[in-house]
């Protein structure tokens, strides 16, 4: 184990060295340089830099000297070998990584070593504990933001057939529209938009599935029997599995010329020329799916919409893209074509998972079928109306996946450690697993605050200041700053957004994470939920009810406030103080950002011109999964 006095320097020179590789990564993505992989001036400059502040800070020199050198040694063999990324960012990803092992080591030593209460040290270490079991996914989850940007060679196309004119005997489709107790104004819209389709081989297949309202159902019969034969509507009441139910049932219905299946949400509106520039990929026999992007419209005129997608896109962006390119990508619902032989082999919808969508994925991928995700935009939803509808989302997005983990553990292990036998590659493995086990590891985020709080307790019970040297606040303040950088570079470049866009889209994100937490304790814990499908009815909004939807967030930040403001008057004055009183005010701010979503969204929604709901029609939203 390093001594503490190198492992400080060396905390200290990777968390400088990380950010200086950012911002020469910033200006290289701004820029549009493409430099040779085995450029040597990152990794030396970076390191360089990272030793002088070591040594500016009043480090020892010798030690200084010591460590930096090695660093930059290694760092430099690394981006020789990174062929495929860019050389700062192969410098600031390796930083990262040292700096992340580094200061655990360094976080550990100095438990070991403090002078604390025994409740005290108990809770920090049982807090170090967590945060290495966090770490590998956390990292994960960072890259697949990132590489983005880290990547200059892409191995994997994700371009359409623009332009293509589909022959006469093109493959047949049939295009499924899962509806239940929609808005008739809205699909009715969606079936229009399929019905301009510019495709020779196509029909159309609606079910509906226990929608009990005759007044949503038969105004969409209709409809469907006035665009014509091609047009098929199925009402069928009584299953259980909800969208992933009613697709099973509605196999048997299907063309028998059919050879892929295309889904559409009930309120996505698809562009002429989806199919004629996405069926011909499946000339490839292995090719299983195809995925667009989510796309979605009518939100500019919403502040709170806005900040919504911007949220979005980012996952559509970053994550998405990584893991197309190891060939894992993700079915998200709507706007995916499947063949035919590949739903069939892979066992059909999973109706017990509330993402029966990305769970189909995974399952396809073990039998051995590719993917593609592409860059391309063809269809474009709705945003939920408030902020109650995105919770519910958002709570499904996140409950989903924690179980489509539980189901196929084995499947993400290797044979010796009991894995069971699948066509996956170990990239697979590695991206399908990851998506799920966040998902748990998101879980334990639960306990981060009453944990926080026993911390704080048991300090001021017994008068403890930890004893932590201001010089580590550098790698800290470093990296999150890096971080920082590292977001507005890619929403910036690669999710198209403004400063302005970037700050919205963040403040989206934030406000669902309690829901994301308590959404991910829950499937920790195997605690049953129904599938509750996002509401696309207007409501009526109260001045306040902003204040309903966010209460808990709300009770939680004023919290967090108080506990920032006392913090100050119970502790002695040092570098843990300030953490603590900078933890609990990250919190507040985090909480915060709920009750300021929903009071843009309540304001907003009065202005907006979605039909009012029926009576009844929002009553029985849960089903059965």
């Amino acid at each position: 184990m390093l001594p503490l006095a190198a492992g400080e320097v060396l905390f200290v020179v990777t968390g400088v060295a990380h950010l200086c590789a950012i911002l020469l990564l910033t200006l290289d993505v701004r820029r549009g340089r493409q430099r040779p992989g085995a450029d040597w001036t990152d990794p030396l400059g970076c390191f360089v830099a990272g030793g002088l502040v070591a040594g500016g800070a009043g480090m020892d020199l010798w030690t200084v000297g010591v460590v930096t050198v090695p660093a930059a040694v290694v760092a430099l063999l690394v981006t020789w070998r990174a062929a495929d990324f860019r050389p700062a960012a192969t410098v600031a990803w390796a930083s990262l990584l040292a700096s992340t092992v580094t200061g655990i080591v360094v976080a550990f030593l100095h438990l070991f070593g403090m002078t604390a209460s025994l409740t005290t040290a108990i809770l920090i270490g049982a807090g170090l504990v967590i945060s290495v079991l966090r770490t590998p996914s956390s990292l994960m989850q960072t890259f697949e933001n990132w590489e983005v940007a880290l990547r200059r060679v892409w191995r994997h196309s994700r371009d359409p057939r623009t332009g293509a004119v589909p022959a006469a005997d093109a493959p047949f489709v049939t295009v499924q529209v899962p509806t239940y107790a929609e808005p008739p104004e809205i699909v009715i819209a969606t079936l229009d938009a399929i019905a301009r389709l510019d495709y020779p081989n196509f029909e159309v297949m609606l079910i509906d599935n226990n929608t009990a309202d005759e007044r949503l159902w038969r105004p969409v019969q209709e409809h469907c029997e006035r665009l014509g034969p091609r047009f098929r509507f199925l009402h069928v009441e009584g299953i259980t599995g909800a969208k992933a139910g009613a697709l099973n049932w509605a196999r048997q219905h299907v063309d028998p010329r059919t050879q892929l299946v295309a889904l559409v949400d009930a309120d996505y509106q698809v562009t002429p020329r989806w199919l004629a520039e996405t069926v011909g990929l499946f000339e490839d026999p292995e090719l299983g799916f195809v995925q667009c992007p989510h796309g979605y419209r009518d939100f500019e005129h919403s502040t709170y919409a806005r900040m919504v997608h911007t949220g979005y896109m980012w996952a559509q962006g970053t994550e998405m893209v990584s893991r197309n390119e190891q060939d894992a990508g993700l079915t998200v619902g709507t706007m995916s074509m499947i063949r035919l032989e590949t739903l069939d082999v892979a066992g059909g919808w999973a109706g017990w998972c509330q993402t029966e969508d990305s769970e189909f994925a995974i399952r396809a991928h073990a039998v051995g079928y590719r993917s593609i995700f592409l860059r391309r935009q063809y269809g474009f939803g709705l945003i939920p109306e408030n902020l109650t509808e995105l919770k519910k989302q958002r709570f499904r997005w996140t409950y989903g996946p924690g179980q489509e983990f539980k189901a196929h553990a084995r499947l993400y292990l290797p044979g010796w450690l009991g894995g069971k036998p699948s066509k996956l590659t170990g990239r697979q493995r590695l991206r399908h697993g990851h998506y799920g086990f966040l998902v748990l590891v998101t879980g334990s985020t639960v306990l981060s605050l009453p944990a926080g709080v026993a911390l704080l307790v048991s300090m001021i019970v017994h008068h403890e200041a930890l004893p932590l040297s201001p010089v580590l606040l550098i790698p800290l303040v470093a990296v999150l700053l890096g971080r920082r950088i590292m977001r507005w570079l890619i929403f910036r470049t690669y999710v198209g957004t403004g400063l302005a866009e970037m700050m919205g889209g963040a403040i989206a994100l934030m406000a669902v994470k309690p829901t994301i937490s308590t959404a991910a304790f829950s499937v920790l814990l195997g605690k049953p939920a129904l599938w509750r499908r996002t509401s696309k009815f207007r409501t009526t909004s109260s001045r306040l009810r902003w204040v309903s939807e966010a209460w808990t967030e709300i009770a939680l930040c004023v919290a967090c406030i108080a506990v920032v403001v006392a913090i100050p008057f119970l502790l002695p004055a040092g570098v843990s103080t300030l953490l603590l009183c900078l933890g609990f005010g990250w919190q507040a701010s985090t909480y915060a950002t709920a009750p300021l979503l929903g009071w843009l969204a309540a304001r907003d929604l009065r202005q907006s011109t979605l039909p009012t709901a029926p009576t009844g029609a929002d009553t029985a939203e849960g089903q059965k999964v």
